[in-house]
């Protein structure tokens, strides 16, 4: 076939398409396993740090199996429907509601997951909470909110400010936690509420919508936990 010829390039740039494509799906489906392997491995390092167990990811399976002690999934009724919470994607899977119940030192936490929507996309994140129905740590990320503004409930000064506030009222009803734009509570832990971040309102607000429509689902769980 004459190299020069239409047909030539066009015989040429099929097969390289050809090729490429296989190289590359070939590549996806050699890698798939690993993927998977790590973004299992990240889910377990955010529900462990939540109650203040950081680890490496290559570290993280032993330290999940040393600290979680069981797992519950229940749907809207509070009944419970599973004992496998870890694989359930509270994103897709409506009406499944997971927790993990934890120990450290003696004590014993209860990990909620919760997702929302921020400025521009998903927000979710871990929170735990103590016998005492008090957060003794939360974990957020993110998909795409702005460096230095959004972006921040990823910092750990926004994520500390969390920490000892009350999931329930003093009539013991749940009332969730808020983020508060001028918030003048200092160090007032009754109240579940936390400063916001400057500039950054409309995230701050979809941080306040998830974890207060995502801790509600388990008042019921929480409460007959209480110590």
């Amino acid at each position: 076939m004459n190299r020069e010829s239409n047909g030539y390039t066009f015989l040429f740039a099929t097969v390289m398409v050809v090729l490429v494509a296989s190289a590359l799906a070939f590549a996806a489906t050699a890698l798939k396993p690993d993927q998977e392997a790590n973004i299992k491995k990240e889910k377990m390092q955010y529900i462990l740090k939540s109650f203040g167990v950081a680890v490496e990811r290559d570290a993280s399976e032993e330290a999940y199996k040393k600290h979680i002690i069981s797992e519950v999934v229940f749907d809207e009724n509070g009944t419970e429907i599973s004992k496998d919470a870890f694989t359930v994607d509270i994103a897709k899977e409506k009406g499944k509601f997971p927790i993990f119940n934890a120990e450290k030192d003696g004590k014993k936490f209860y990990v909620i997951p919760v997702r929302g929507m921020g400025l521009w996309d998903a927000i979710w994140g871990y929170v735990s909470v103590d016998e005492n129905l008090k957060v003794d740590g939360i974990v957020f990320d993110h998909k795409a909110e702005t460096p230095g503004l959004g972006g921040e409930i990823t910092q750990d000064y926004f994520q500390k400010s969390f920490i000892g506030e009350n999931v329930f009222d003093a009539n013991g009803n749940l009332q969730g936690l808020k983020v508060v734009k001028g918030y003048q509570g200092k160090d007032n832990k009754a109240d579940g509420e936390v400063d916001a971040i400057s500039g950054a309102t409309l995230t701050g607000n979809g941080v306040t919508e998830m974890l207060v429509r995502g801790l509600k689902p388990y008042e019921k769980y929480l409460k007959s936990n209480k110590k």
